[in-house]
């Protein structure tokens, strides 16, 4: 199949198109940035996607089957919020309004574990570990306008029935070098306490990508893609009540050391499970 995927020099979007490459895919790169350094397969096309006009023309001269979106403003602080939301909601919205024009048959963007508003501080779920039902409103201008990006999509799928819609909720994304930085959280749990100690390694982000385009399905799916266990030596449960108030409501086959995340959607719908953990390092 031709794939496009746009953010493609990104942390996540990288592993998808060597992902999608290695899969025998002919990928195609839509960024603002071209990183030689990273060696990555296939073609690379500058497309500013906040620009309509630009996004259904890169669309339209190379006729993907599948895009995969990923490009994103994906700085939840340190900015102004207007230019995270604008960023990303004009963005998907672009991408994803020109795919069910021109006809595109499949379209897996990325969608956010802050789109869940969980990630909110005093703010937990009704159980552990939790699926997509579990959704409260967020007052970071990230999280919503990632959550906009599924209500665009709920849209989209209704005016091109003939497209396939996956969201994929991506939980908190590490580089495969990147397990060094989990040490200083042992020492200090409250560093990476507000998604209950989750993650994905980034090359779970590719194989997740490639499982939903080559997949079937049809409408609008939206799934939770995470590590199958926490980023934290101790487990979940003791960490829980220590750092919310005493929290005790698992799942009664709950076990450590398993993310809090529930991520059987995926599993049923496109035969996806996690393949990278720290603690196999």
């Amino acid at each position: 199949m031709k794939v496009v995927v746009t953010g493609g020099t990104g942390r996540a979007g990288q592993w998808v198109v060597r992902e999608m490459a290695e899969a025998g895919h002919e990928v195609v790169n839509l960024d603002l940035h071209e990183r030689p350094e990273l060696e990555l397969p296939g073609t690379f096309c500058r497309v500013d996607l906040t620009d309509a006009g630009r996004v259904y023309d890169a669309l339209a001269q190379f006729r993907p089957e599948v895009v995969c979106h990923l490009a994103a403003n994906p700085s939840p602080s340190g900015q102004a919020r207007i230019d995270v939301f604008d960023t990303n909601v004009v963005s998907a919205h672009n991408v994803l309004q020109a795919a069910g024009d021109l006809g595109v048959p499949r379209v897996v963007y990325a969608s956010s574990e802050m789109a869940t508003g969980l990630l909110t501080e005093g703010v937990t779920p009704a159980r552990i570990p939790f699926d997509e039902s579990e959704r409260r409103p967020s007052p970071n201008t990230y999280a919503l306008s990632k959550y906009i990006s599924e209500v665009i999509a709920d849209s989209m799928a209704l005016a091109s029935p003939g497209t396939a819609w996956v969201g994929l909720r991506i939980n908190n994304v590490i580089d495969p070098d990147g397990y060094d930085r989990f040490a200083a959280e042992w020492g200090d749990p409250s560093l990476s306490m507000a998604n209950f100690w989750s993650y994905i390694d980034a090359r779970d982000v590719g194989t997740a990508y490639r499982a939903a385009a080559e997949g079937t399905s049809s409408g609008h799916e939206v799934c939770l893609i995470a590590a199958a266990d926490t980023r934290a030596k101790r487990g979940l449960r003791e960490l829980m009540a220590e750092y919310y108030d005493g929290y005790d409501s698992f799942a009664d086959d709950y076990t450590d050391p398993r993310s809090a995340f529930d991520c059987s959607r995926m599993r049923r719908l496109f035969g996806w499970t996690p393949s990278h953990s720290w603690r196999d390092r």
